[in-house]
This record gives structure tokens, sequence and C-alpha cells, in this order.
């Protein structure tokens, strides 16, 4: 049976289509791109989906990434007219060299029929923490069981089932946790890692916990101080997995949501403000950064 799939990633308005049999959809493009479908050819939309019978038209210096059956991603960068059906080979995942896990991601937020878009990533992710089993009157949402921090600030935060005005934050150097480096009381359920500077250094791992004041949490969460070659080398890494083209927000936005499964939270706050300051009208870009501030208590 047909469904009407509604299409708002990466678009400025609203756009229903019929998606049942939709092989291809477009991720980004630039130049002059066109799509040829039942003899009438139309100009490339970001979000645009497509069945093989469908053909792309590139023009010379213009270029066009595709995914392909939700899983794969490649790109036609040379001028000339292409019929999606010979595109079998490029449609598996191993012709890929980007996360498989986030063009799954990207293909279902562009094909999201409600929701908000963005707000379900961590079901693409790899690493999203294992619950607590601790009982106590704080909890610490997985998502935050290890932080990677090299530079800029996210908070590191708790919720609370107690009526609580105070909190008291600890800061351990080890699995210790007797003795803390650093012991603070808080009104509010955050921390900023930027208030860990002066005590903190780069190449270390450090644990951490909050409690109700006067109370214990032998929940211990961990932050790793990574130097900042060490964390450029990963950000290298990252920005090579892309395909031979990306437009500047496809990219900064495909680099926050891997930095964020890899546990840089700071850094990829940067990177999602990157991706909505360059595509404005992005319903997808703007959703998934307050998504992200709302998830980890960014103000």
């Amino acid at each position: 049976m047909k469904k009407l799939l509604f299409v708002s990633l990466l678009l400025s308005s609203a756009v229903f289509v019929q998606a049942q049999g939709a092989d291809f959809l477009i991720y980004s493009f630039k130049g002059n791109v066109s799509v040829v479908e039942n003899n009438a050819e139309a100009k490339a939309k970001v979000g645009k989906l497509m069945n093989s019978s469908a053909t792309i038209k590139v023009a010379n210096g213009s270029a066009v990434t595709l995914i392909c059956n939700e899983a794969a991603m490649f790109t036609i960068t040379k001028g000339g007219t292409y019929p999606l059906r010979n595109f079998g080979d490029s449609c598996k995942v191993s012709k890929s060299s980007v996360s498989s896990n986030y063009v799954k991601y990207v293909w279902a937020q562009m094909t999201k029929s409600s929701g908000s878009p963005g707000s379900n990533r961590k079901a693409y992710m790899n690493t999203v923490g294992a619950v607590s089993r601790s009982i106590n009157n704080v909890w610490i949402d997985p998502r935050l069981d290890t932080v990677n921090y090299c530079d800029g600030d996210v908070p590191l935060s708790w919720k609370s089932y107690a009526d609580a005005e105070e909190f008291e934050f600890f800061l351990f150097s080890s699995t210790d946790i007797v003795n803390p480096i650093y012991k603070t009381t808080v009104k509010k359920h955050k921390v900023p890692v930027s208030d860990l500077l002066g005590k903190i250094k780069p190449g270390n791992t450090y644990y951490w916990t909050a409690a109700v004041k006067g109370e214990e949490n032998d929940d211990l969460k961990v932050l790793n101080y990574k130097k900042k070659e060490d964390f450029k080398s990963i950000l290298e890494t990252i920005k090579a997995q892309g395909v031979p083209f990306e437009g500047e927000a496809e990219q900064a936005y495909r680099i926050a949501f891997m930095l964020e499964d890899a546990h840089f939270l700071a850094e990829a706050h940067d990177y999602y403000e990157k991706a909505a300051t360059a595509d404005e009208a992005n319903v997808l870009y703007r959703s998934t950064l307050m998504s992200f501030r709302k998830d980890y208590e960014i103000k």
C-alpha cells in the first residue's frame, strides 16, 4: 500500500511525495542539476525521493550526492545524463565510506512523517551508554556515561527525583570515591566543564557524579580530557569519511552527528551550530540543534 511521507528535512517548505518504491534521495548538490521523471524535467531539490526509473542530469562543473536504498551514499561529479537504474553497484553499503548508521538516519529524517526532526539521533548511534542501576535521588542520563572533551563548553548534568534545593558535585581522579579532587555545592542540576578546567589536565581520565546535598551516589561517569592533537586526528578521520561532494551545511551536520556518537559533546554542538547557520532555512538542522541543547542542558 502506498504511503504518503512528509519530507521536511533540508527543505524550507513541506512537500508530500509517494515514497513506495523510492530507491534514491538527493542528499546534497551544487550547480545545475535536474531530475527527469515521466518525461518531465525539474530542478533538483535536497530531500527529493526518486525511483530507479528517474534520470539525473548534471551540468559540467556541477555535482550531486545521492542516498540509495536507505543505506549507501555516492556522488556524481562528471557532467552528463544518468539513468538511476544504472547505479545498482553504487547502492552497496561497502561502496560508501560514510557511516551506514548516519546514512540510515538521514534517510529516515528526510522521509519522516511525524515528530520532531533530529530528536531520535541516539537510535542510530553506536554508543549511547547503559541504563544506570543505582538507587538514589539523582539520575544521570546514560548519554553522559562517557564525555570526551577537548575544547568549548558543555555541562555535566543530572535530574533529581527529590524536592531538593542543593546538590553536591564530585570529581575524582580515579574510581576511588573516598577522596574527590574537587567538590562543590550547586543549586542547578549541572556543572559546566569550563568550571573544571583549572582542576583537570589534557590526556587524563576523570570520574564524576552528583548527589542531593548530604547524600551519596556511587554512579560514576567518565570525563576524558583529550589533548588537542588527539582530537585533531579524530576530527580529520571523521572529515575524511565524507563523499566526494558535500555542501557546507551537510558536511557540518554529518561531522556533528559523528562527534556526538563519539561523545565529543561540546565539539558536536559547535558543528550543529555551523550546520544551522550555513543553511538557516533548513528545518532539520535547526530542529536538531534545539533538540541537542535540550538533551544536554545547553542554554
